[in-house]
């Protein structure tokens, strides 16, 4: 049950974030509210939160037997995001699996020179978002597309904690570049829970030290604690919103889990440019209204499941408590799916 409590532990934490800055500070509400979305009690969005938990954490009791190529298909649909480039990357990866080739294992060191380079050849051909605001969105789908392999390669290279903790510091310094907090979270989540899941977690210095640094960095990309607490309190009125909309059988049926840009078609939806977070389960609602609580037991199961194995185990739940706050998408869906398909060693 440890991932379940862990998980439990982030997401209540979450909600709770959410429903002081929509309810107990009224400076805090006003700012929330300024951005154009009505004011709302909540109480469907937290009703429908907590529903779509506990059928998560039905599906993460669930015991039973998956055959592998049921994962090996749910990546092959999901990959039609990018086709035509996509569905070969798949079939290449369904191949892999095929000859008994563990790609996340093999090839960790592959997928850690990638991430670096991505981040790196755009910051150097492009520009560095920390010093031109403007690129930020224009890079955001290279930047998580690096930040996954990122988190991938520190669970899944077979190095020592000192290399570790070298590389969670790089991406660290890189992802601060690109001013995107959120995934300097991802970082962190991947470092922590892969020394958490060989047993070495201690809090000491090193672990200290290293989530300090994390707090003062994404507070100064933030600008303000209440920066924070506003982002948090807006991502989760946009989740009741998009329940309030969605109910009974969802507005997007799919199209917002197959799109290249989810974030940006629930801005649209609210007739606003940019992109809107949408919290963890805002993308099961809004395809699929009630029928999303299918996707939410399925993540449940996909969690226990990633407990079979010390690395997709740190691997899934960084990724999960990543997307409580940005929620599930495709991309996301594909990363998970990949861990448990390459499960065995």
């Amino acid at each position: 049950m440890r991932g379940l409590k862990i998980f439990s532990l982030a997401f209540f934490s979450y909600l709770l974030i959410s429903l002081y800055s929509n309810y107990f500070d009224g400076e805090l509400r006003e700012l929330i509210y300024a951005k154009g979305l009505s004011p709302s009690m909540l109480l469907l969005g937290v009703v429908y939160a907590l529903a779509f938990f506990a059928v998560f954490a039905l599906g993460y009791s669930t015991r039973f037997k998956v055959n592998p190529w049921f994962y090996a298909l749910g990546i092959f649909v999901l990959s039609f995001l990018e086709y035509p480039l996509g569905p070969l990357l798949a079939t290449l990866l369904i191949v892999a699996y095929y000859l008994r080739i563990n790609v996340y294992n093999r090839f960790a060191v592959h997928a850690l020179v990638i991430a670096l380079l991505i981040p790196i050849g755009l910051y150097l051909v492009v520009g560095v978002p920390l010093f031109e605001k403007h690129l930020r969105y224009e890079l955001v789908g290279p930047l998580v597309f690096s930040a996954l392999l990122g988190a991938l390669s520190i669970v899944y290279t077979d190095t020592s904690t000192k290399v570790k903790t070298l590389l969670f510091l790089i991406f660290t310094f890189i992802f601060f570049l690109g001013t995107f907090r959120s995934l300097i979270v991802l970082m962190y989540l991947a470092y922590v829970f892969d020394m958490y899941s060989r047993g070495i977690f201690r809090v000491d210095t090193k672990t200290l030290g290293s989530g300090l640094l994390l707090g003062l960095l994404v507070i100064w990309l933030s600008g303000s604690i209440e920066a924070i607490l506003i982002r948090i309190g807006f991502t989760f009125l946009v989740f009741h919103n998009l329940v309030r909309l969605s109910l009974p059988t969802g507005i997007f049926h799919g199209s917002l889990l197959f799109s290249d840009n989810p974030r940006h078609m629930i801005a649209g939806l609210f007739g606003a440019s940019g992109n809107y977070t949408y919290f963890f389960f805002g993308q099961a609602i809004a395809d699929f209204g009630f029928f999303g609580l299918l996707e939410a037991y399925l993540l449940g199961f996909l969690l226990r499941e990633s407990e079979k194995n010390t690395k997709s185990f740190a691997f899934v739940l960084a990724i999960m408590i990543y997307a409580l706050d940005p929620g599930i998408d495709a991309f996301l869906l594909i990363f998970l799916l990949g861990a448990l398909l390459f499960l065995k060693e």
